[in-house]
């Protein structure tokens, strides 16, 4: 029995030093980094491999991008103080993405924006703070198309409109309270099972600003949606508001004895109440201390399809919760114009058709913007337009 004690106890000393000996040996914790960065190469445009990472080695590199395993200690996240404040959104649903009814595909409640109908929405008072900007929005979809001249058939744009939101502390809308919401161009079309049509997908938010004093601070406001577009007078015409799911609670009307612009009477403008739906109409606003700078930095240009001119643009965009980025134009020195569709997610790639441009010098930027409504730009770059 004692030898067989004896056996045991050395067996169970050898497997410490063993084990001893494998800690000795084995790399320390802190060295091992668990999330590799993807880090982009300044000669990225040209394929190149990266051989060295200051503060790090390369693992792998290959068409312009390594993998980095870290050998310092991870940077600890910025806190919450830190972070910009978040804007604060006033609208009939808490969250205001959940207006996902009407506006991207299937019934559509002829829920359309148009010159002989107003969508009107009343919000509650803002909550208490200190706010330096403030904007009124709508989510909007499935804009209607029609043949473009001179192009084949099955060549589609949207049909050309405006739609404006008019904001005030009662139920009356002056010429002088009324904002410029967006073009129909930069709604998102309604898609067709017959055709190819580019630019079809899912409703959109858009904002317009707005000055601070024309915010009630300390009661309702009311928000009326319209278009001042004669075209726009069916749902086959026109856009489409989203809606959500709401209540019996009535906050929100249809008006439908207006034409192309919002009720003057507020003892008739609350003319249909609406329940059970919500329109997707909702003020935004920016808290003081929330302004960061937007990087945009256009990293690439290269040719776009076989035969045409067109360029494609290749940006980066530094900065917090970035809502979308565009290319703007400039002819001939004059001023700054947006071409072409926002751009809502990384990577930033824009195309740039060349028969959309007149001949002669063409400066071309790439701007971009924040949740806040902070813009950056990029530098520009200059273009050589010839037919």
């Amino acid at each position: 029995m004692k030898k067989y004690q004896n056996d045991i106890i050395n067996m169970l000393f050898i497997a410490f030093l063993l084990l001893l000996s494998s800690r000795a040996f084995a790399a320390p914790a802190k060295y091992i980094h668990r999330n590799p960065v993807l880090l982009e190469s300044p000669g990225s445009a040209g394929g190149g491999v990266i051989k060295e990472v200051a503060g790090g080695r390369v693992i792998e590199g290959a068409s312009g991008f390594c993998q980095r395993s870290s050998t310092a200690t991870p940077q600890t996240p910025a806190s919450p103080a830190e972070a910009p404040r978040l804007p604060v959104y006033i609208s009939e649903l808490s969250n205001i993405n959940d207006y996902r009814l009407f506006a991207n595909g299937g019934w559509d409640g002829n829920w359309y924006i148009g010159f002989n109908v107003c969508w009107i929405e009343e919000l509650p008072p803002p909550p208490a703070g200190k706010y330096r900007r403030a904007f009124i929005g709508a989510k909007l979809g499935r804009a209607k198309t029609r043949p473009v001249t001179g192009k084949p058939v099955w060549e589609k744009e949207a049909i050309p409109g405006e739609i404006f939101l008019s904001l005030a502390s009662t139920p009356s809308w002056k010429a002088t309270q009324k904002y410029f919401l967006t073009d129909a161009g930069d709604i998102p079309v309604e898609g067709d099972p017959e055709n190819a049509l580019e630019n079809a997908g899912e409703s959109r938010w858009f904002w317009a600003e707005v000055p601070m004093n024309a915010v009630n601070l300390t009661g309702n406001n009311y928000l009326a949606l319209w278009s001042p577009t004669e075209y726009f007078v069916t749902v086959a015409s026109s856009p489409v508001i989203a809606g959500g799911w709401g209540g019996q609670k009535i906050n929100s009307w249809l008006n439908n004895d207006v034409k192309g612009y919002a009720p003057l009477n507020p003892a008739t403008s609350l003319k249909t109440p609406i329940s059970v739906f919500e329109p997707a109409i909702a003020m935004k606003l920016v808290p003081e201390g929330s302004e960061q700078e937007i990087v945009v930095t256009v990293i690439d240009v290269k040719g776009g399809r076989d035969k045409t001119g067109n360029k494609t643009f290749i940006a980066t965009v530094e900065g917090q919760e970035i809502e979308k980025a565009w290319l703007e134009i400039s002819v001939n020195g004059g001023r700054w114009q947006k071409q072409g569709r926002y751009v809502y997610t990384a990577p930033y790639m824009f195309t740039l058709k060349a028969d959309a441009l007149p001949d002669g010098k063409t400066a071309v930027r790439c701007a971009a913007t924040d949740i806040w409504g902070d813009i950056g730009y990029s530098r520009s770059v200059e273009l050589q337009v010839t037919r």
